[in-house]
């Protein structure tokens, strides 16, 4: 290889990981990261407080408030009759409240007229709508074992959950934040390393030296190629730990990984190009991931934005990343579906590559 390139990717390497802070961003906060979307963060429906307002003599309801608690969704929150179950609501002790029939539920069920009412609090209607799915499981179940449940229909569902068969969030969360880690990292670190250049006053010094422009160019981007392709093991590793699968060949995540971060550094060097200083660069960088992490799938779906919006995020290399990691982490390896991602990717960072290269010959002239 050049020796010029090589002098470059030595230097770069060596004054990135002499930084205390490169080397917290490298290899500290992707594992914390990884930490706290896999054990601390779900958004699983659990721990909601109910109360069951009924009679004191009516066991039916008593039975049925038994069978919610035993369930682990529900935590028991004491009510009696004469308690307003609205007032539960309202003063936040309980999520959710159940009503059972005011004469009692077996005298209600005897007349054909037994009906529960079931009060939740949906200023969070994603939870809302989990805890009324959840409800009317408990519900269904308690009417079969009391035998009251209607016939049996014709025909059912006989279903299977693939690939996440436990509805665990952290196996969903988990391989999108490796993504967000790999795009902040990359992003940040090359666009602020420019940046210190110009700021210092040692561009003026490669300007001098007798280099070509794209020997610069390529000698400021590959050591945060490789900076990130060492962090992908160590967050596999600690992905695995919190029990997410690898089904996918590790070369393909290796390949797929090395594009997607060849294609953020060639976005951050674009990043460090219009900047004059570490803090430019720095909010810059950030204002290209901040949206690029909406619009790519790890915390909203896609599918639920507005078409007007959505299309933004054909020019998301993050998004086609997202896509890629989880098809290869969760179901294997289907270069059908994993190839088109990658050639989207490899496009657009070849765009961001140009764009930079043409905005640094700017700057050398």
């Amino acid at each position: 290889m050049n020796p010029t390139i090589l002098g470059f990717i030595r230097k770069e390497l060596v004054q990135a990981l002499r930084d205390p802070r490169a080397r917290g961003m490298l290899f500290i906060m992707p594992v914390m990261q990884l930490l706290v979307f896999g054990v601390a963060l779900s958004s699983e429906v659990r721990n909601v407080r109910l109360a069951v307002v009924a009679r004191p003599g009516d066991a039916f309801s008593r039975r049925l408030a038994d069978r919610f608690y035993a369930s682990g969704w529900f935590i028991k929150v004491a009510a009696d009759e004469a308690q307003d179950p609205f007032d539960l609501v309202r003063s936040g002790r309980a999520e959710a409240v159940l009503v059972a029939p005011p004469e009692g539920a077996q005298k209600a069920i005897a007349r054909g007229q037994a009906s529960y009412q079931l009060l939740i609090d949906s200023l969070n209607s994603v939870r809302a709508r989990g805890v009324e799915t959840y409800a009317q499981a408990v519900l269904a179940e308690h009417l079969r074992d009391e035998g009251l449940a209607e016939g049996a229909p014709p025909f059912r569902f006989s279903t299977r959950v693939l690939y996440n068969p436990t509805g665990d969030t952290a196996i969903y969360m988990i391989p999108g934040t490796l993504c967000l880690m790999l795009c902040l990292v990359t992003i940040v670190l090359t666009s602020m390393s420019m940046a210190g250049e110009r700021e210092r006053g040692t561009l003026e010094t490669l300007l001098a030296a007798p280099i070509s422009p794209w020997e610069v160019l390529i000698g400021k981007t590959v050591p945060y190629v490789i900076l990130g392709m060492i962090d992908l093991p160590l967050v596999l590793l600690v992905a695995s730990l919190l029990g997410v699968p690898v089904r996918g060949p590790l070369w393909l995540i290796g390949l797929s990984t090395l594009i997607f971060v060849c294609t953020t550094v060639s976005a951050g060097f674009l990043v460090s190009s219009y900047a004059k200083n570490q803090q430019q660069a720095m909010l810059g960088g950030f204002l290209f991931i901040f949206p690029s992490i909406q619009l790519s799938g790890v915390i909203f779906p896609i599918e639920n934005m507005p078409k007007f919006i959505a299309w933004i995020g054909w020019f998301n290399p993050l998004r086609y990343f997202v896509i890629v990691i989880r098809h290869l982490l969760l179901k294997g390896g289907d270069l059908g579906a994993v190839l088109p991602n990658l050639a989207a990717m490899a496009a657009l960072g070849a765009v961001a590559l140009f764009w930079a290269g043409r905005r640094f010959r700017q700057t050398l002239n």
